[in-house]
């Protein structure tokens, strides 16, 4: 580790508020993992309710948060034999046992003993990250570090929603509630995966402009007009839509959605929120066949399958990095996001500068 400092730049999570920019020394990476110097970290909206919000918090401090991010491995661990210095790669964000029912299934987001970079684990909002090697996907070199980077939770998340809970097959309508980051890529990847139409809804305007932007066919703005579900149904003349997936947590949205189902309907709830929202009504629940899914995350083979799209120009996610940061402006971009100045999609950190020249 000759060429590599002794010490980095990390930032510092002493308890729910601001991070901390310090040096801290750099890791080593130990048996069975390697030592990726960090090129891209999205700021992603569970890192607010860790430090700005302050609605959540972890089991130990300090810690090093991020968990959206890609880089170059630049040293091995004992017992390293698939990956090489200078590989570029993705990083998914979990650590697994590899061991309990939901790991041998293939459902390792779901694993018993499941662990995040970030709040378990110190993660990439810092010059070097030591990660597990089992945590790896090779970055294709078409696909650029901060792409690499959103691609882990903001595109993944709705990705396996839609693909993996919601059973999404061509030809199918979908409703997408809220249009933030996650509902702006459930869009896109809905018609990726050969949605019929996309309904995109939301209180904003501007969140509208977006979604129509990333292949919405239509957009339903929250307060005017009739409510959402009844405007799906006169658009779908009655038949409402095969898949919505919900992704703001909220009781409202939840129930717009469990109305606005086709027979064999499907309702995917992505965002998380301390509600209780209302049953409906069981006799058309039933007798249509409509069922209630929660989806955690994703599967790092949901984000091996998403770098190839990329990789293959399957979708273009050069609007989603609304802007590229140095580590000492975290704090900022963080409070950016609290309160959606700007409105970013993605803000991505760059710790170590522009790594893809």
């Amino acid at each position: 580790m000759s060429s590599i400092p002794e010490v980095m730049l990390a930032a510092r999570l002493y308890e729910p508020g601001r991070v901390v920019i310090e040096k801290i020394p750099t890791p080593k990476p130990g048996p069975d993992e390697v030592l990726v110097q960090i090129a891209a970290c999205g700021v992603c909206g569970s890192d607010v309710h860790i430090t700005v919000e302050k609605s959540q918090y972890l089991a130990e401090y300090p810690r090093t948060p991020g968990h959206e991010a890609s880089g170059k491995i630049v040293a091995l661990g004992n017992g390293i034999q698939d990956w090489r210095v200078g590989d570029r790669v993705a990083i998914w964000c979990g650590i697994v046992c590899g061991q309990c029912e939901a790991c041998r299934a293939g459902e390792e987001n779901l694993c018993d003993h499941f662990k995040v970079a970030g709040y378990d684990w110190d993660g990439a909002y810092a010059q070097y990250m030591k990660v597990p090697a089992r945590c790896l996907l090779s970055l294709d070199d078409r696909v650029p570090f901060e792409i690499g980077a959103i691609l882990s939770d903001a595109v993944s998340t709705p990705y396996h929603a839609l693909a993996v809970r919601g059973q999404l097959t061509p030809g199918e309508r979908v409703a997408v509630f809220g249009c933030g980051g996650l509902g702006l890529h459930a869009v896109m990847l809905a018609k990726m995966l050969g949605a019929l139409e996309v309904f995109a809804v939301d209180p904003r305007e501007k969140a509208l402009d977006r979604a129509k932007e990333y292949g919405a066919d239509h957009l339903i703005r929250v307060g005017e007009g009739l409510p959402p579900y009844k405007q799906i149904r006169e658009a779908t003349e009655g038949r409402g839509v095969d898949v919505a997936i919900e992704l703001v947590g909220r009781e409202e949205s939840i129930e717009e959605g469990s109305k606005c189902l086709a027979r064999r309907g499907r309702l995917v709830l992505v965002g998380i929120g301390r509600i209780r929202p209302k049953m409906p009504l069981i006799e058309p629940f039933v007798a249509f066949s409509h069922s209630i899914l929660g989806s955690f995350g994703a599967r790092k083979e949901d984000l091996r399958n998403l770098i190839e799209h990329a990789a293959n120009g399957r979708f273009d996610l050069s609007k989603s990095v609304s802007d590229r940061r140095p580590l000492e402006d975290l704090n900022d971009c963080l409070t950016e996001l609290y309160e959606k100045k700007g409105d970013p999609i993605r803000i991505v950190i760059q710790p170590n500068g522009d790594m893809n020249e």
